[in-house]
């Protein structure tokens, strides 16, 4: 794209491409690779030499700068495979079976440590070139002892990893799935489905057209799939001797991988290098590996433990042979728990302490920082004993800084918690893992949402050891929560499921901005059940009746309006019952709100008028105003302007007396834009300047970008198209950079051809 819009700008300037190199410095090669599509996405610098040099209005060089940016008509490339797993080795024949699978879809069954996920990941790195449109990963957990992954969840990860804006995913999950589909459909696209408990959990997951392939591992055959799909089916078996030997030797570090062959079946080989070592060792060491292999049921899983432990003490393989061996004989095939044991035994007391802890942690993976707040202990002894497992094999750093440990082991972990650690010992660190979660999510949401009220079930002075993050700028907060949602969903079921209702109520609070800005309103709703379950467990009905609250306005978003009013019933109910009028009059506020998104403004308007003389009989003006802002929006709806305008004048008075001055910047942006509506885009620029300059004051970029998109619709309608592209690029990157939805609109229209009318 921005190829031809520089093609466009250089014609218009009357140059040849020999003629703008010449000027600009850049040279004429570079120039011609632009133009012809080669150089997609060219350096800033380069950008901004071209634009001087073809010396473009404002307004042009806005479209200029638009058209080089990263994600101006090129869909991004997803490349989600987990890191290719470190000296693979045999499966010589299982990989041959897959290069050879011409069905769309592949799985691959096999029992748990077999190395399903090592065969997929290996694979696919080396096919990845086929597929350059991108590469789609997610661990299913199909066997996880806690939830497993929920296909929605997934559905609306690849959506936002295919470069679907969250204002573009459509509410019901049917609708998400054929949008992935859709988007999936003419790109050659890798998938990889790993860990899957049956064909219900997979078939929503599969894409669609014909250069897209899928893999899928699962402990089960899948037969279901398979007969649906037409899929090819591989299942993977426990490597034969000669292969789990070659495994462990690789395993081990004893440079070029030995052959089962050359040192177990051929004893009396000539042929081995001379090492200096005495006569016989290398046969010796051959009968070892295979003794090894043999004690691990040859299962990959506990060869590699085998190996690592191996590498970190410098045994012998004849002593490793010996140790392995039970007092009645060898390990008997798949027996794993002693390999375990043996790996576990050997790590340092604070290594085995976390080992332990870590099997406590429902979460998918675990960062740094979750993993000191577990243990209790400082950062840098935490990363230090995280190495000292990771070296061990018993977990595997997959993204930096986040660790993640195979189903067997974290549930081998988790009863050596439950065994070896009091229960008092236990709850201290969930609770404290939980208190790290619940209080860091909730100041992200404080800086995600400045105008919203109070929690209501205030959190106490986290755990010791806790150490949540406090201080966060909006960038840091999204990135957190976009990191961490998944772990925080599981957290917070896992609350639940603890007793631990308070922190199950609080972290489903604290999670419900996030979640309905990026559109997740199926996950925002099962949180919101979890903090229900939560409030009626712990007989509190004011928690009740704001969780009901909440999930009527989900229901809403979702156009599930039956059961949107039933919760709202139940959560007038409650507060009716309790004699709780301020939670009248919040249901009352939130009731207009569905009434609104059911598209009926006149029910909106009454409810909202309700709610405002409710929160003026009680003098709480950040609540008046925010009823009194709703009431003039609904007016505004309806066409009577000049109502409007009384209450939003009134709503900003209210603010204002509050001293909550992100609410003043919310209710300035609305005055203008009921100006605008009232054809006085004069009065509303002054407003839009108001809120500018009171949100200059604050930590909060979002509020900044809205005001100067609406600053760009009023000078548009003022006749000044130059400076409404101007006010849009500049929120248009402050949206892009936070991963708001809004930057998808303002792309639009700085994209439309109406809109490069300046000059």
């Amino acid at each position: 794209m921005f190829g031809s819009v520089l093609r466009d700008f250089r014609i218009r300037a009357l140059l040849t491409q020999e003629e703008l190199a010449a000027l600009s410095g850049i040279s004429e090669r570079q120039i011609r690779e632009i133009e012809s599509g080669r150089v997609t996405v060219p350096r800033s610098s380069t950008v901004r030499v071209l634009a001087d040099t073809l010396k473009l209005s404002p307004a042009d060089r806005a479209v200029f700068q638009l058209a080089a940016q990263p994600d101006a008509g090129h869909p991004p490339v997803p490349a989600q495979l987990p890191a290719d797993v470190d000296g693979f080795t045999g499966r010589a024949e299982a990989l041959r079976a897959l290069d050879a699978a011409t069905a769309a879809v592949v799985t691959i069954s096999g029992p748990a440590g077999v190395g399903k996920t090592s065969l997929a990941v290996h694979w696919s790195h080396l096919v990845a070139p086929s597929f350059p449109d991108g590469q789609l990963y997610v661990d299913l957990r199909g066997f996880s002892q806690h939830a497993t992954v929920d296909p929605a969840e997934v559905v609306r990860g690849f959506l936002d990893a295919l470069g679907v804006p969250p204002d573009r995913v459509p509410p019901g999950f049917a609708a998400q799935v054929a949008l992935y589909r859709s988007r999936s459909a003419d790109r050659h696209l890798l998938v990889v489905l790993d860990n899957a408990r049956d064909a219900d959990q997979v078939r929503p997951l599969l894409p669609a057209g014909p250069a897209t392939r899928t893999v899928v591992t699962s402990r089960r055959q899948l037969t279901a799939l398979i007969a649906e799909t037409g899929a090819a089916a591989l299942t993977l078996d426990i490597p034969d001797i000669e292969e789990a030997v070659e495994l462990l030797n690789r395993r081990l570090g004893t440079g070029a991988p030995q052959k089962a062959d050359s040192n177990t079946r051929s004893p009396r080989s000539r042929s081995a290098p001379d090492t200096g070592r005495r006569p016989g060792a290398e046969v010796a060491d051959g009968y070892a590996v295979a003794a090894i292999a043999a004690a691990c049921g040859r299962l990959p899983l506990a060869l590699a433990l085998v190996g690592a432990r191996a590498r970190l003490t410098g045994f012998q393989p004849e002593a490793i042979a010996a140790e392995l061996r039970h007092p009645g004989g060898r390990l008997a095939a798949l027996e794993i728990d002693a390999v375990f044991s043996w790996s576990y035994d050997a790590l340092s007391r604070d290594a085995a302490r976390l080992f332990r802890l870590l099997g406590l942690a429902a979460g998918a993976d675990i960062s740094v920082a979750a993993a000191a707040a577990l243990t209790g202990r400082a950062l840098p002894d935490v990363r230090r004993t995280l190495a000292e497992l990771t070296h061990a094999s018993l977990i595997t750093e997959h993204a930096p800084g986040r660790y993640r440990m195979h189903d067997l082991l974290h549930a081998y972990a988790g009863e050596r918690a439950r065994a070896e650690e009091a229960e008092a010992v236990r709850q201290a660190a969930l609770t404290r893992l939980l208190d790290h979660y619940t209080h860091t999510a909730y100041h992200a949401e404080l800086v995600l949402n400045p105008v919203r009220a109070p929690i209501p079930m205030t959190l106490g002075a986290p755990a010791d050891g806790a150490e949540p993050k406090h201080v966060f700028d909006l960038p840091a907060a999204l990135a957190w929560l976009k990191t961490e949602h998944a772990v925080l969903l599981t957290a917070l079921r896992q609350a639940e499921e603890e007793g631990m209702h308070r922190h199950a109520w609080q972290l489903s609070w604290a999670l419900d901005t996030f979640l309905n800005d990026q559109r997740r309103w199926h996950d925002e709703g099962a949180a919101w059940a979890v903090a229900l379950r939560a409030a009626t467990a712990m007989t509190d009905r004011p928690a009740a009746a704001h969780a009901h609250r909440f999930l009527s306005a989900v229901n809403g978003r979702l156009d599930r309006f039956d059961d949107a009013h039933a919760h709202m019933r139940q959560a007038l109910e409650l507060s009716l019952t309790a004699g709780d009028r301020a939670g009248e009059a919040e249901n009352r506020f939130v009731l207009s709100y569905v009434y609104w998104l059911q598209g009926d403004s006149e029910r909106a308007l009454d409810q909202a008028e309700q709610a405002l003389s409710l929160f003026t009989e009680f003098d709480d003006p950040l609540w008046a105003g925010k009823a009194s802002l709703a009431v003039g929006w609904y007016h505004s709806e309806l066409g009577a302007y000049q109502q409007a305008l009384e209450f939003q004048l009134r709503a900003l008075d209210l603010q204002q007396r509050a001293g909550n001055r992100a609410n003043e910047v919310v209710t300035l942006d609305t005055l203008g834009l009921l100006y605008q509506r009232l054809g006085d885009p004069e009065t509303a620029i002054r407003h839009y300047g108001r809120g500018l300059r009171l949100a200059g004051t604050m930590d909060s970029p979002e509020l900044r970008a809205q005001l100067l998109g609406h600053l760009g619709d009023a000078s548009e309608a003022t006749g000044d198209p130059q400076t409404a592209r101007e006010r849009w690029l500049e929120a248009y990157e402050i949206f892009r950079d936070l991963g708001h939805p809004q930057a998808g609109d303002l792309r639009r229209k700085l994209q439309s051809p109406g809109s490069r009318a300046a000059t």
